[in-house]
């Protein structure tokens, strides 16, 4: 899935997903500059508190929802992950 936000006449980015060959949570910020932050997760625990923490961070940072996230249709877990 991917969340846009914006601020101003700027955007970012959110991308989430999960990687099958390694089994692992994925996040992709991608900010205004270009820069690109990639951070992985072993539990779907960790992704999920990290997320809730930088929804706090752009919320602190102004950053405001630019329409509903978008479905991608890969990143998807091709069997249940383990927790």
């Amino acid at each position: 899935m991917v969340w846009f936000y914006k601020r101003g006449q700027t955007s970012l980015s959110v991308e989430t997903r999960y990687d099958n060959e390694t089994a692992e949570y994925v996040a992709i910020v991608v900010r205004p500059d270009g820069r690109q932050q990639t951070e992985r997760f072993l539990t779907r625990e960790a992704f999920r508190e990290w997320l809730m923490a930088l929804e706090q961070q752009l919320q602190h940072e102004q950053w405001i929802p630019d329409g509903p996230a978008h479905v991608l249709p890969d990143g998807w877990p091709h069997k249940p992950p383990l927790m």
